[in-house]
């Protein structure tokens, strides 16, 4: 699992970690890690004054639309991803349909607009002394939009477990570290851009340049001299036949379209790797429907039950078997078919047997069913429990309970049965 599992938590680190590092450079505007940790907490305590629970953010990547996509984040409403280039009737349905309450706009300098642009009064004082940040606050969703084979503009929401999952399986590649340079020039809306060209190189404590424009794609890489290029086919295209790669660029992260293997070729013979880094769908997925509802549960699922079969459990028929995040095992442990496991519930050295349900209790030394109901806080050690037994709240030691029993709020020792 990833050290992190949220941004608030990513950023703290990285500033106590790397401190007056570079983290962002923007032309000649450079901020350390430090900085833009107290900038995304200071943008969110002011964000928290306002009711509204989702913020539109759009216009050309700076570190101000960065701070603000922090800053929303951290204030616990959620932020909303648009392309800065898209006609203004897209935009107005995309705000409609995500129920947009505020917008954060590069044309109003970044000051709290409503859905119509129109700045909120007062919203331009942005002074938070003396307010502090509470670690607890749930932190908000991002909604990007994307296109599928029916549908296109289709808002998708992404969490911050959904993120930091991701992040686990780039930081493992180990491509980027805290000495590279990450040129951003593609857009911060798309997942691609989003996660390749931003939030990644952050959590990896390297240096982020942002790109400074369109005008100015064939000469950043001269520019800002990058290790590593995030990059599209078409971009990467074009920078090849102006010749635009400096000799600093070391890796070429290819993303947003499928890629000529003639143009990866070309690119691996001016001695630069190019890379196509995918994470599997379900470490980013959104969850927008009940059938999305429904494959996010069985994926998590089956994490927990391979993390238990990791740990030595033995499962009888490991899809019918439903566990809670919370529930551990030690020991030698025996699942049967259809046993359900909630809460948090410890399993030591005991066996469960099939259709059996564990609700926030303790088995030790103990087997339980077929069908029993251990209800919660009940705590049982070398014990029998039979089928269809009931338990609540009770303590159970070296007790044999055969069948068709309910014990609930006792305490039994051993020998009873």
């Amino acid at each position: 699992m990833y050290e992190f599992k949220t941004f608030y938590e990513l950023l703290k680190n990285n500033a106590l970690k790397y401190g007056d590092k570079t983290a962002i450079l923007y032309d000649t505007f450079e901020v350390s890690y430090k900085k833009l940790f107290a900038d995304a907490v200071k943008k969110a305590l002011h964000l928290q004054r306002y009711k509204g629970k989702r913020i539109a953010i759009y216009g050309p990547a700076s570190y101000r639309w960065i701070v603000n996509f922090f800053g929303i984040i951290l204030a616990g409403k959620d932020v909303v991803l648009i392309d800065f280039f898209i006609p203004r009737n897209t935009r107005d349905k995309m705000l409609d349909d995500t129920s947009v309450d505020y917008v954060l706009c590069s044309t109003n300098q970044y000051i709290l607009s409503n859905v119509k642009a129109i700045m909120i009064d007062g919203a331009e004082k942005d002074d938070v002394s003396g307010l502090v940040y509470d670690e607890s606050t749930q932190e908000g969703n991002i909604i990007i939009f994307t296109s599928t084979a029916k549908e296109c503009d289709k808002g998708v929401i992404l969490t911050s477990s959904n993120i930091m999952a991701a992040l686990d399986k780039l930081s493992k590649c180990g491509l980027c570290n805290e000495n590279d340079k990450v040129l951003s020039q593609v857009a911060l809306s798309q997942i691609f851009g989003l996660l390749y060209s931003f939030i990644w190189p952050i959590s990896a404590g390297a240096c982020l340049c942002v790109g400074r424009g369109l005008r100015h794609i064939d000469s950043d890489t001269y520019y800002y001299n990058p290790t590593i290029l995030p990059a599209n086919p078409s971009m990467i295209e074009y920078l090849k036949k102006i010749k635009a790669f400096n000799q600093e660029l070391k890796c070429i992260i290819v993303g947003g379209a499928p890629c000529p293997l003639k143009l990866c070729e070309d690119i691996k013979e001016n001695g630069i790797e190019i890379a196509a880094l995918e994470v599997k769908e379900e470490e980013i997925m959104g969850v927008n429907s009940k059938i999305q509802l429904a494959c996010a549960q069985e994926i998590m699922l089956q994490r927990l039950r391979e993390r238990a079969m990791e740990q030595g459990v033995i499962m009888h028929l490991p899809h019918t078997i439903y566990l809670e995040s919370n529930v551990t095992f030690s020991g030698e442990c025996i699942i049967e078919q259809g046993v359900q496991i909630l809460g948090d519930s410890h399993i030591s050295d005991s066996h469960i047997k099939a259709h059996s349900v564990i609700e926030q209790s303790i088995i030790e030394s103990s087997d339980v069913g077929p069908l029993a109901h251990i209800r919660p806080k009940s705590h049982i050690k070398n014990t029998h429990i039979g089928n269809f037994v009931e338990t609540k709240s009770s303590t159970l030691r070296g007790v044999k309970v055969g069948h068709l029993s309910y014990l609930g709020d006792c305490e039994i020792d051993e020998g009873s049965n």
